[in-house]
């Protein structure tokens, strides 16, 4: 081994046991305060945690074992530990006391595995969360035990919720989600002179195997507006679509994930992929068209519980044996047309 070859060896592993020391060091400041609130709860209160970082569709699909774990432990100190940038989800919940913002799945880790909570619900799969830096990997023996892993979980007729109570052994119930907006979405999205009446529209996942092509979405677009005469209103990160049309507005990029949420609650219909804004749709009740195909090695599922699970608030379409990217544009055409679209561009400004 040559010398630079060996220096940036050391290198790396003098910042990941670095890394580690420090993330060490302050998960016991985490800990250390987790037992001083056990202190003040006194001992008719338990202190509860339930684990459910990402993605942000993931998070909105468990909001009901919140609730559930309110039933079970209804003088609990309930913490849901979470990434940062998805603690908005949880941080309004009426029955959840503390959200704790994760710095590093390394510090998470530690932390659940130290004993500090009279009660965990980790709601993660199986060896499904690998801290990058240092490898460690944060393991639910409970989703091991009841055969929960990411290649099975959509398997046998699940949905995610039922999943993720599986996972943390909780009883299986079905609930639809729920989202606890309040004024400062309301006055924002007031602020964007919206159309009285649209359709709102998400193209692109997380991963690319649940999408629908560009050229298939402008296609739907142009019908939206110039053959039903309906806005249509683009959320997510980035749009990759290309539209010039005064019936379409691009929102992307420019929203919180509430804010996202006020705009579909506030749509005559959620069009769009299985991913994150579609739960958020069935979470506020806006009714959603989902187009849905095979998924790897499931050939036929669906991730979501209440109206969207049971068909009372949605309509999924597949066409057999395709994944969503072959799904055709005629065919998908022709389950929209039996729906009643709204024909107004006025904005409520």
């Amino acid at each position: 081994m040559n010398f630079s070859a060996f220096w940036a060896l050391w290198r790396h592993r003098y910042g990941k046991y670095n890394y580690i020391f420090r993330e060490c060091v302050l998960a016991l400041v985490d800990i250390l305060r987790f037992w001083g609130k056990k202190l003040t709860l006194g001992t008719n209160r338990s202190l509860v945690a339930i684990v459910r970082t990402e993605h942000f569709g993931d998070i909105v699909a468990a909001e009901p074992i919140a609730r559930q774990v309110r039933q079970l432990h209804p003088n609990s100190h309930i913490v849901w530990i979470v990434r940062p940038v998805f603690q908005e989800l949880v941080a309004r919940h009426p029955d959840i006391d503390e959200v704790y913002a994760q710095p590093t799945v390394l510090r998470r880790k530690l932390l659940c595995e130290s004993g500090v909570f009279d009660y965990l619900y980790n709601l993660e799969f199986w060896q499904s969360n690998v801290d990058v830096i240092s490898g460690w990997v944060h393991q639910n023996p409970v989703a091991a035990q009841n055969n929960v892993t990411i290649y099975n979980y959509l398997s046998s007729g699940r949905n995610l919720l039922t999943a993720f109570q599986l996972a943390a052994n909780l009883p299986v119930q079905d609930a639809p989600p729920r989202l606890y907006l309040n004024e400062q979405e309301r006055s924002v999205v007031d602020g964007l002179g919206l159309p009285k009446h649209f359709v709102v529209i998400h193209c692109s996942s997380n991963y690319p195997a649940k999408d629908w092509s560009v050229e298939k979405w402008q296609r739907l677009v142009k019908w939206f507006t110039q053959e039903k005469g309906v806005a249509v209103v683009e959320i997510g990160l980035k749009s990759q679509n290309r539209i010039n049309d005064n019936g379409y507005i691009d929102l992307c990029g420019s929203l919180s994930i509430l804010e996202t949420a006020e705009v579909i609650r506030r749509a005559r219909y959620f069009v769009g992929i299985d991913s994150g804004p579609s739960h958020l749709a069935n979470a506020v009740g806006t009714y959603g068209i989902l187009l849905f195909g095979k998924l790897d090695h499931f050939d036929f599922y669906q991730t979501y519980s209440g109206g969207y699970g049971d068909g009372t608030n949605a309509t999924i379409i597949r066409q057999p044996n395709r994944t969503c990217a072959e799904m055709d544009f005629e065919w998908v055409l022709k389950n929209l047309e039996v729906l009643n679209f709204s024909t107004s561009y006025q904005s409520n400004s």
